[in-house]
C-alpha cells in the first residue's frame, strides 16, 4: 500500500515538473530578443497555423453542427413562451421541408412549421458521422431518449441529412 502511494506521488510530481519546464520555443524567445530577429519570424508562423487548426476542424464538420442544433432545438421545444418558440425556429432552420420521424418502427408526426410533434426528444448522446463510402449521409446517436405521450422510449438513433445549397438539412430521425 505504501509503495503504491509513493509511486502515485512520484508520477504526479514528475508530471507537474515536466509541465513547468520551458518548451524549446519559449527558450528560443529570449535568444531572439538579444539581437537575432530572424528566428522569431519563423516561430510566429507555426503558432498562427496552430491557431487556425481548431477553427478548420470545426468548419470541416458543418453537418454535425447542424445536427446538434436541430436536436437541441427539438429537445427544448417543450419549453413555454419565447424559449420554446426559439427552439422550434432553431429546429426548423436546420431541417428540410418535411422531416420524417420513426420511433420503434412507428411513423410519427413531426410538423415543424405548425410546431407540433407526437413525440418529444428528451435527451441524446454521442454523435458520430454516418457515411456511405466517402459521402456523408448524416449522423448516428448512440443513445436517444424520446417521450411518446406518457411512454418513454430509448435506443440508438439515426439522423439522415442532405446538403442543399451548401447547408446541411435534417430529413429524417429514426430511433430503434
Amino acid at each position: 500500500m505504501m509503495r503504491t502511494t509513493l509511486l502515485a506521488m512520484f508520477v504526479l510530481v514528475s508530471a507537474a515538473v515536466r509541465a513547468e519546464e520551458p518548451k524549446p520555443a519559449e527558450a528560443a524567445a529570449p535568444a531572439a530578443k538579444t539581437g537575432e530577429a530572424t528566428p522569431a519570424a519563423p516561430e510566429a508562423k507555426p503558432a498562427a497555423a496552430d491557431a487556425k487548426a481548431p477553427a478548420k476542424t470545426a468548419e470541416s464538420r458543418p453537418y454535425v453542427d447542424a445536427a446538434v442544433t436541430f436536436l437541441k432545438g427539438l429537445t427544448h421545444t417543450s419549453r413555454p413562451g419565447e424559449e420554446g418558440d426559439m427552439a422550434w425556429e432553431a429546429a426548423r432552420a436546420n431541417a428540410a421541408q418535411a422531416v420524417t420521424l420513426k420511433v420503434a418502427g412507428k411513423d410519427l408526426q413531426l410538423d415543424l412549421a405548425a410546431k407540433k410533434s407526437d413525440a418529444r426528444l428528451v435527451r441524446f448522446q454521442k454523435v458520430s458521422t454516418m457515411r456511405e463510402g466517402a459521402t456523408v449521409k448524416g449522423v448516428t446517436l448512440e443513445s436517444v431518449e424520446m417521450k411518446i405521450g406518457e411512454d418513454a422510449h430509448s435506443g440508438k438513433g439515426t439522423l439522415r441529412m442532405e446538403e442543399k445549397d451548401g447547408k446541411w438539412l435534417v430529413t429524417a430521425l429514426e430511433v430503434e
